[in-house]
């Protein structure tokens, strides 16, 4: 478990509800990722990172620190799209509000540049959301989100031999896909 983590927990269960915030900023660029490349929509990631945060909050009560909190979070999370996605299909739903890329304000203000940087963003988006799931997780867990190797294999359920075979087969097709970039 994180350092200080356990500590915040500890807190929790003690009845100081308010370093619960603390909790949240600790993970939400690395919930929100992991809910974006799920979904593909800035809304839907949205929704189901408020949801995954309001069962973390029920749970913390009885949480008991044996791996990370992520780790929790990370399948509810997983959970959730997957049953957004599921929930959208049979209703024939389509949202098509993407989430921005991130605004880099060190970047010039020339119009050519930043329409060159929306669109490699554009297409480095459109590279991760095709990998194949698994290979998908872990490149934004480990890229996004900043989680080791450790930390995504225990996350996932799986070896860290998985996590770099994924990671690698990953950071191979997003090579060659995105090879005219260079």
């Amino acid at each position: 478990m994180p350092a200080g983590e356990a500590e915040l927990i500890r807190r929790f269960q003690s009845g100081e509800r308010e370093v619960f915030d603390e909790l949240m900023i600790r993970f939400q660029e690395k919930a929100l990722a992991l809910a974006y490349y799920r979904t593909g929509h800035r809304e839907d990631a949205l929704d189901i990172v408020q949801e995954a945060f309001v069962r973390m909050y029920a749970v913390l009560p009885k949480w008991k620190p044996r791996a990370s909190l992520f780790t929790w979070l990370y399948r509810v999370i997983v959970n959730l799209a997957f049953d957004r996605a599921r929930k959208q299909v049979r209703s024939g739903e389509v949202s098509l509000e993407r989430l921005p890329p991130p605004a880099d304000h060190r970047r010039a203000r020339d119009p050519r540049v930043s329409l060159e940087g929306k669109e490699t963003g554009k297409r480095i988006r459109e590279a991760v959301s095709a990998l194949p799931e698994g290979q998908r997780d872990v490149f934004v867990l480990r890229h996004y989100g900043g989680l080791k190797l450790k930390e995504i294999a225990a996350a996932r359920g799986c070896t860290v031999g998985a996590v770099k075979a994924n990671l690698f087969q990953a950071l191979g097709k997003l090579r060659r896909e995105l090879e005219d970039l260079k």
